[in-house]
């Protein structure tokens, strides 16, 4: 026996406007997450830069010293 089916276009409509509603949901938080990888990125890259430009200034104040102190 087939069973029939009824469809409300209320239910219908309102079914639909979830399904959008659910997908924009969706992309919302997928763009929300990839931006805040790519944030986190780019701030562990900015750190690194910030170390090494540590690391190349102590040197240039080591020369500077070693200068000062052969100039004595």
């Amino acid at each position: 026996m087939k069973k029939t089916k009824y469809y409300d276009k209320d239910v219908y409509k309102t079914e639909k406007k979830i399904k959008t509603a659910f997908i924009i949901l969706v992309t919302f938080l997928l763009g929300i997450y990839i931006g805040l990888a790519i944030n986190y990125m780019e701030l562990q890259n900015k750190e690194k830069q910030i170390r090494e430009y540590q690391v190349e200034i102590d040197n240039l104040k080591e020369v500077i010293y070693i200068m000062e102190t052969e100039e004595n």
